[in-house]
C-alpha cells in the first residue's frame, strides 16, 4: 500500500517540498506520495480534522499554522514543547506527534558554512514559527544576545517574553525593524516574508548587514534574495534559504522512516523545482 504524506500551509502551491520528498521516496525504493494541500485561515480547524481522519503517514506544517496546530496534536516533542511550534508531525497510536525539525536546518547550514564560528550575537527579524527555531538553534550553538527586530513592538516583546522562558541564558531584546542602528551582531536571520512576494527589504535592515559575518535568510524564493544580495556585497558569509528547507526537510524524512535521507537527490530536486539560482 502507497504511503500518504503532504504538506500544509496557507498557499503551499508553489511549494518545492513535494519534489524534494517525493525524489527521495524514489531514490529508496518507497511506495509513498508526497502532496501540498493549501488551507484558507478560516477552514484550518474543519480542513485539519479531515487530513487526520485520512490517516496519513506524516504531515509537514508551514505559515501560518505551525503554532495553530498544536491543540490539535496528541503530543509534542520536547523541542515543539519548549518553543511552542511545530512543522512535522509524525503519525504514532493513531494519532499525532508534533515536532520541530526546522532548528536542525539552521544549525546544519551554519555548522556547514562556519565550523569554527562561536556566536555570541545575533540580530533576528521575525517573530513568528521559524524565529522561535532559531532561539532553539542558538540556544543549542552557545550564543548569548539576539536582537529581534520586527514591525509591531507589543507582538516582539510577547515573543520574547515566551522565549525567554523557553531559553533562560538567552538575553533577548526588542527593536523597531526601522531602527537598528545600535544594534551590533555578528549573524543576521531573517525569518520574516520580507525580501519575498513582493515585500520589499527595508533601507534599515540593507544597512544593518554592513560588519556582520554572516547573514542567513529563510526565505527561499526567490533563491538569491534582496537582503542576500546586499550581504554578497558587503562580502559576508551568505546562507540561502533552499539550504534550511533541505536539512530541515532531511529531518523530517528521518522521524519519518527511521532512514537517512539522500541529500544529493534532494537538494538537485529542490534546485530544480526553484529554477536554479545563484550558489
Amino acid at each position: 500500500m502507497m504511503e500518504e504524506y503532504c504538506l500544509v500551509g496557507k498557499d503551499v502551491s508553489r511549494s518545492p517540498s513535494p519534489a524534494m520528498m517525493n525524489a527521495a521516496f524514489a531514490k529508496l525504493g518507497i511506495s509513498a506520495r508526497y502532496t501540498a494541500v493549501s488551507i484558507p485561515e478560516t477552514e484550518f480547524a474543519e480542513e485539519f480534522s479531515r487530513l487526520k481522519r485520512r490517516e496519513l503517514n506524516g504531515i509537514n506544517v508551514t505559515i501560518p499554522y505551525k503554532t495553530k496546530v498544536i491543540p490539535m496534536l496528541d503530543g509534542l516533542d520536547a523541542v515543539s514543547l519548549r518553543i511552542q511550534a511545530v512543522n512535522t508531525l509524525e503519525r504514532q497510536d493513531g494519532g499525532y506527534q508534533g515536532h520541530n525539525t526546522d532548528p536542525d536546518g539552521i544549525v546544519a547550514p551554519l555548522r556547514r558554512h562556519m565550523p569554527d564560528f562561536e556566536i555570541s550575537n545575533a540580530l533576528l527579524i521575525g517573530a513568528g514559527g521559524a524565529a522561535r527555531a532559531f532561539c532553539e538553534a542558538m540556544n543549542r550553538m552557545g550564543c548569548r544576545d539576539i536582537a529581534v527586530a520586527v514591525r509591531e513592538v507589543p507582538r516582539g516583546t510577547r515573543f520574547i517574553s515566551a522565549m525567554e522562558r523557553a531559553f533562560p541564558r538567552l538575553n533577548l531584546s526588542v527593536t523597531p525593524v526601522t531602527d537598528l542602528r545600535r544594534v551590533g551582531h555578528e549573524l543576521i536571520f531573517n525569518a520574516s516574508p520580507i525580501g519575498s512576494g513582493g515585500t520589499p527589504l527595508p533601507p534599515e535592515v540593507r544597512n544593518a548587514v554592513h560588519g556582520t559575518r554572516v547573514v542567513f535568510d529563510a526565505v527561499y524564493r526567490p533563491v538569491e534574495t534582496e537582503l542576500l544580495a546586499a550581504a554578497k556585497k558587503e562580502k559576508c558569509v551568505v546562507i540561502y534559504g533552499r539550504e534550511m528547507l533541505l536539512d530541515q526537510g532531511m529531518a523530517a524524512f528521518k522521524i519519518w522512516t527511521g532512514l537517512d535521507a539522500p541529500e544529493e537527490e534532494m537538494g538537485r530536486s529542490l534546485m530544480d523545482s526553484l529554477g536554479g539560482g545563484a550558489s
